[in-house]
């Protein structure tokens, strides 16, 4: 061995005894004592122990540890937890962890044309919302990136560090229907059209239809019939036209067990309340649009004069006609949904729920960027399959 310092042939000194950690086996601690040699300079006395392969210097844990702790990090797993299992502390989990940190920084000169964004809750000690955006590829629904904020100022400040050749590449951007994000997109992606997610969409008439039966119902008053058959078929309310039920009968309790179709039922439903009858039938020509991807039928449905609607579903009308051209949009492309993303919240929610919270959102979005499909997990898994 050659000295590092003056590369001079060192000599022997001696041995180290050094305690290294592996894999453990059997459910039990592994612990590997290495006779190490020493080595001496004859020049300038500076001293040295041989390198061990499966070890870094200085280092008491193997590498195959620190790949087995990486790999449970990205299981839906606390951290105390994976620390008790691999003999470790949880301070050596959150050095494991941040030393990931490298392989996720995000490339600024590059973004995908079709691009999708939703926020999720993540609380109030990285926002002064309680809410962060999560960013990721609409065709590949591989994660780009997890923000902290989602306010307009946060948001401009964090986009306008892409180059503007990677903002001019982003041609469609699926987003829900909150307000501020519109203004910011037409600022920072000027080639882009705004797709409305379906799902943010549908749910403005579906709460609209939930809220007028329970006004119906309070109407009526607690205990009477009306009220109890009101509550009971409240699914077969929101249920799609198509999938109702006219050939089979059934005994329905509400109804003196007289045996009734599901369309029958529907029929006595509507006897109840006029204003009722008529939020189903445009909420049910509201699922027809988007079964059929149909301007014709957003038409019929943002013009005003056709329909006499209860107020909860004018509010809904009003949203609609607010965001018009982007639903529009989304029957171009009816693949471009928000529901990938709405997976990827669920799956955050977990990840926050097991660990009871964050105090770091650093060590939470790398938590996320770890269990989640992303380019630099797919670039591994890659690697790994050419071996």
């Amino acid at each position: 061995m050659y000295c590092p310092n003056c590369k001079a042939l060192m000599l022997h000194n001696g041995t180290k005894i050094v305690n290294n950690v592996h894999l453990s086996s059997a459910g039990k601690m592994l612990v590997l004592s290495i006779r190490k040699q020493k080595y001496l300079c004859p020049e300038c006395k500076k001293t040295a122990t041989a390198k061990f392969k499966d070890t870094n210097y200085h280092d008491h844990f193997s590498n195959a540890v620190k790949a087995k702790l990486v790999r449970d990090l990205s299981l839906s797993r606390p951290m105390c937890e994976i620390a008790v299992d691999s003999f470790t502390s949880s301070n050596t989990i959150v050095r494991s962890l941040e030393s990931v940190e490298n392989n996720f920084k995000v490339n600024r000169n590059w973004l995908p044309s079709h691009l999708s964004l939703d926020d999720f809750k993540s609380g109030k000690r990285f926002s002064s919302s309680g809410m962060s955006m999560c960013l990721i590829n609409a065709t590949n629904h591989r994660i780009i990136d997890i923000i902290p904020e989602r306010n307009n100022k946060f948001l401009r400040n964090y986009f306008i560090q892409y180059s503007h050749k990677a903002r001019l590449s982003v041609m469609i951007i699926t987003v829900d229907l909150y307000a501020p994000y519109r203004s910011l997109i037409k600022e920072l992606f000027p080639n882009a059209f705004i797709i409305a997610d379906k799902f943010h969409v549908v749910t403005q008439a579906y709460t609209a239809m939930n809220k007028i039966r329970i006004r119906v119902m309070k109407e009526y008053g607690a205990g009477s019939h009306e009220y109890r058959a009101l509550k009971r078929f409240w699914k077969l309310l929101l249920k799609n036209q198509d999938d109702v039920d006219y050939h089979r009968y059934y005994p329905r309790i509400n109804s003196k067990y007289a045996e009734l179709s599901d369309s029958e039922v529907l029929g006595r439903l509507f006897d109840m309340s006029s204003e009722l009858k008529t939020a189903y039938e445009y909420y049910q020509l509201f699922l027809q649009m988007y079964r059929k991807n149909s301007c014709q039928l957003l038409t019929l449905l943002t013009d005003t004069s056709s329909w006499n609607l209860p107020p909860e579903m004018r509010q809904a009308l009003k949203t609609i006609k607010k965001h018009k051209s982007e639903i529009e949009n989304s029957f171009v492309l009816p693949r471009l949904t928000n529901g990938p993303i709405e997976g990827i919240n669920n799956h955050i929610k977990v990840i926050k729920r097991i660990a009871y919270g964050y105090n770091n959102f650093k060590h939470f979005r790398l938590r996320i960027l770890l269990s989640l499909k992303n380019n630099v997990i797919f670039l591994l898994h890659l690697k790994q399959k050419n071996y």
